[in-house]
C-alpha cells in the first residue's frame, strides 16, 4: 500500500516547506505512524499525537516514548490552543457526525499563521476505501458503514470555508501513480492544505 506512504510523504514535504519551528500534532494518531514519520523528520520535540481512544494514546506512550500522545477529552482543545504551528488531520472528517464543529475544535489548536493540512479518501461509494472494516462489520450480522459521509473536493471545501479556514492548495494521491496530481477515478485520497484566518 504505497498510496499511504506517498500521502504522509506529501504531507510532511508540505509541512518543511510552510512551518517554520514550532509543535506539530497528529490528531487522529491512531497506531502513531504519521507521527513517526514525523518525528524523524522534524525531531521528536516537535511532535505531538492524539487521539480519542485512550487505548491507542497508552500504546502509543509506551511505543513512542520520546512524543507527547493525548487523550481527546473535555478541556483538551481549551489546554492546547494555539498551541501549534502545524496539525495533521488525515482520514477522520468522513468518520465524524459534524465535521465543521471538529475543524472549528481544530482550528482553535493553530497558532496564528497555522496550517492544518487533512485528508480524506476518494471514494467511488461511501465505503469503499474502507474494505476490510466493512467487511468484517458485514461479518457480525449488523452492518454499519464505518463512514458517515462521502468527500469530494467541492464537499470538503465547503466544510473547511465554514469552518473559517482559508485554502492554500489540494493535492490527489493515486493508487497507483505517485506522480499523479488531478481528479481519477483510481485516487486513493485527497490532501487538502488550510491555514488559519
Amino acid at each position: 500500500m504505497r498510496y499511504k506512504q506517498w500521502e504522509m510523504d506529501q504531507i510532511t514535504d508540505f509541512i518543511h516547506s510552510n512551518v517554520n519551528g514550532g509543535h506539530i500534532l497528529d490528531m487522529g494518531s491512531s497506531t502513531g505512524h504519521m507521527v513517526e514519520i514525523l518525528s524523524n523528520r522534524f525531531g521528536h520535540d516537535r511532535i505531538h499525537g492524539a487521539d480519542i481512544h485512550l487505548d491507542s494514546v497508552e500504546r502509543n506512550r509506551a511505543l513512542f516514548q520520546q512524543n507527547k500522545f493525548h487523550h481527546i477529552r473535555n478541556g483538551f482543545y481549551k489546554e492546547n490552543k494555539g498551541k501549534f504551528n502545524a496539525v495533521t488531520l488525515m482520514h477522520v472528517l468522513e468518520h465524524v457526525d459534524n465535521p465543521v464543529h471538529l475543524l472549528k475544535d481544530v482550528k482553535s489548536l493553530l497558532s496564528d499563521d497555522g496550517i492544518l493540512a487533512l485528508s480524506v479518501p476518494m471514494e467511488r461509494i461511501r465505503g469503499d476505501a474502507a474494505v476490510f472494516e466493512n467487511i468484517l462489520n458485514w461479518g457480525r450480522g449488523k452492518f454499519i458503514n464505518v463512514h458517515v459521509r462521502k468527500y469530494g473536493y467541492n464537499r470538503l471545501c465547503d466544510d473547511v470555508k465554514k469552518a473559517g479556514l482559508n485554502i492554500i492548495s489540494h493535492r490527489y494521491i493515486h493508487g497507483f501513480l505517485p506522480e499523479a496530481n488531478r481528479k481519477r477515478f483510481a485516487n486513493y485520497s485527497l490532501i487538502l492544505y488550510t491555514k488559519k484566518h
